[in-house]
């Protein structure tokens, strides 16, 4: 049961974050599952520091941690958000369920086997916000619940292109996946409050969140979700390069750092 659960977190140039969030990763009991790391070409010694964290911690990890994977960029691009979380799926199956999280958040032990079980293929995701209403926007549960991760099953994902790379400004990416997932059939999960998410970020000024990104612009709410709720079509997305396994292994490198 849940055999190709794939945690997926995404990094550049965020160490002092991953030192401090990574001992959650690899603590999660409940269902297998393997870790697998994006690393958007990280310059501050990132990939020596995540050997050294795997040699150190090895003794303390979870049983059910199968694999820690990193899969890393071959070429020193700006950060993409919607890029990086498209390369860590174009290396799953369409069996797999997709966990995406942020470097800089913190995640219960329970945090997999509590909600895996609710995303189902072709039926459910799961997202962290309050549910959007007609007459409201999509809200953070609590500043310090992040908005960005989420879990679906890879097939689903798929199916709708995954995030979307032509959107460059910072935010509303999120919204538009879930609101395409919405159009294909799916039905949101949220948790009811910040306790039952299981998860809070470290929290920190835009400038360290801004500074790494391909487009430093912010978006502005009112025109973003406009557009997004206006559109009728689960494809709305250009056609997503990294979706596509043989693009992806071209630009970057799959490597296995550790395996139970």
């Amino acid at each position: 049961m849940y055999e190709g659960v794939k945690f997926i977190t995404i990094i550049k140039n965020r160490l002092e974050h991953f030192l401090k969030t990574f001992p959650f990763m690899v603590s999660q009991y409940g269902l297998k599952y393997d870790l697998m790391i994006v690393d958007y070409h990280s310059n501050d010694n990132f990939q020596k520091n995540l050997l050294k964290e795997i040699n150190f911690r090895k003794d303390t990890f979870s049983p059910y941690l199968q694999k820690i994977v990193c899969i890393k960029l071959l070429e020193d691009l700006k950060f993409s958000t919607k890029k990086s979380k498209n390369l860590g799926a174009a290396y799953c199956s369409n069996e797999d369920i997709l966990v995406f999280t942020d470097i800089d958040v913190l995640v219960s032990m329970d945090y997999l086997s509590y909600w895996v079980p609710k995303t189902k293929r072709g039926r459910t995701f799961v997202t962290t916000r309050w549910k959007d209403t007609m007459v409201s926007l999509p809200t953070r549960i609590e500043p310090e619940i992040n908005y960005g991760n989420f879990f679906v099953c890879a097939e689903d994902y798929y199916k709708v292109c995954g995030m979307d790379e032509s959107l460059l400004h910072w935010g509303g990416a999120d919204d538009d996946i879930f609101h395409r997932l919405k159009l294909s059939g799916l039905q949101e999960i949220n948790p009811y409050n910040s306790t039952e998410a299981k998860q809070y970020s470290i929290l920190h000024g835009d400038d360290l969140r801004l500074s790494a990104l391909e487009d430093t612009t912010r978006y502005d709410s009112e025109q973003i979700f406009k557009k997004i709720f206006s559109n009728d079509s689960r494809l709305e997305s250009k056609e997503n390069k990294f979706l596509n396994y043989d693009f992806a292994s071209s630009i970057s490198e799959k490597r296995v750092l550790y395996e139970k």
